[in-house]
């Protein structure tokens, strides 16, 4: 205990603080805005008392709920940025400097069981498609299961993917699992209404910074966590 409180105090007295413009997307229970606008979750938490706590601030105090794709890219262009929250995967791994895990994500695929549909027959389909969201980590798990782009309705918004579910103009929704029912339970649909087709993967999920970031703050900010989360 001694050898890491002087550990974290060398770590502390040797830091700048830094102004972070910050980038997340609606994942519930991690991060999304509320309907009063404000942005919500354990993860939006977190990330302010790793920051309180550390002396880091957020550009104008405002946290930029976004369309994945593009605070994605963000983080990876541009320095002084973090994105949350970010399954960190093996593909990912050299493009950000990881602070976490700050939860579990499920991804998967879920559709109206009064469809039965089959996971596998969706493959290569030319009538119907899953819904995804643009460069999402459940397109990449689908890439990697043998499906194509072709296989897929892309967009930006969960919330149209899964009214397209709703409508039948769609076979299927690739996303977060949680997230999806919570959506789905938001809007008055019916929960036992649809099922899960594929787990496709379980994510340890993370803050994502730009990989430049000074390795000295990611040290700080992981052993910071570590008080925070049980």
């Amino acid at each position: 205990m001694i050898r890491w409180i002087v550990l974290v105090c060398s770590l502390f007295l040797s830091l700048n603080a830094e102004n972070f413009r910050v980038y997340t997307e609606y994942n519930p229970p991690f991060n999304y805005k509320s309907a009063d606008g404000k942005v919500e979750g354990s993860s939006v938490w977190l990330l302010h008392e790793l920051f309180r706590q550390t002396g880091q601030t957020i550009v104008d105090g405002h946290i930029n709920v976004v369309p994945w794709s593009r605070g994605y890219h963000e983080v990876l262009d541009h320095a002084h940025t973090v994105l949350f929250s970010a399954a960190r995967t093996q593909e990912r791994e050299a493009l950000f400097a990881w602070v976490g895990p700050i939860g579990k994500l499920r991804i998967g695929v879920i559709a109206k069981k009064d469809r039965h549909i089959n996971f596998q027959a969706l493959r290569g389909k030319k009538l119907g498609k899953i819904g995804t969201v643009h460069e999402s980590g459940a397109e990449q798990l689908l890439l990697k299961e043998g499906f194509i782009l072709e296989d897929f309705d892309r967009f930006s918004n969960i919330d149209s993917q899964l009214r397209k579910l709703r409508e039948d103009r769609l076979d299927a929704v690739a996303f977060s699992v949680d997230a999806m029912f919570d959506t789905l339970q938001s809007a008055g649909y019916a929960l036992e209404t649809y099922e899960i087709v594929s787990l496709l993967r379980e994510n340890d999920l993370y803050f994502a910074f730009h990989k430049d970031t000074d390795p000295v703050l990611i040290e700080t900010l992981n052993q910071t966590l570590k008080t925070l989360r049980p």
